[in-house]
């Protein structure tokens, strides 16, 4: 999916691999439209953004389900150094943000 660039073309949400519709419709909620602003928010700041409004429906996996859909490799590829990058990340943000990994 990745351009000759090495960059994602514009896509919609729903053509990422990695967002199932749920996740498209989440992030349409918390006002991430397209891919191209879900790589400006970046997977943290929108990992922060979609709990608010879901928080029963989010989980740590949807973090690394947005890393991998904006790296364009398929889930669960990204490695555990990664995952525990992105976690601090977010654990820097907002300490105590994290929910156990599950759905999402």
């Amino acid at each position: 999916m990745t351009g000759a660039n090495g960059i994602l073309p514009e896509f919609e949400l729903e053509d990422l691999d990695n967002l199932d519709p749920v996740s498209s419709r989440q992030l349409r909620t918390v006002g991430i439209e397209s891919v191209e602003q879900l790589r400006q928010t970046g997977p943290v700041q929108t990992f922060m953004l979609v709990p608010n409004m879901f928080p029963s429906e989010t989980s740590v996996t949807f973090l690394y389900a947005v890393q991998e859909a904006l790296l364009d490799v398929p889930l669960n590829q990204i490695t555990e150094e990664e995952k525990e990058r992105l976690r601090d990340e977010v654990r820097g943000a907002a300490p105590q943000a994290l929910a156990p990994e599950s759905g999402g």
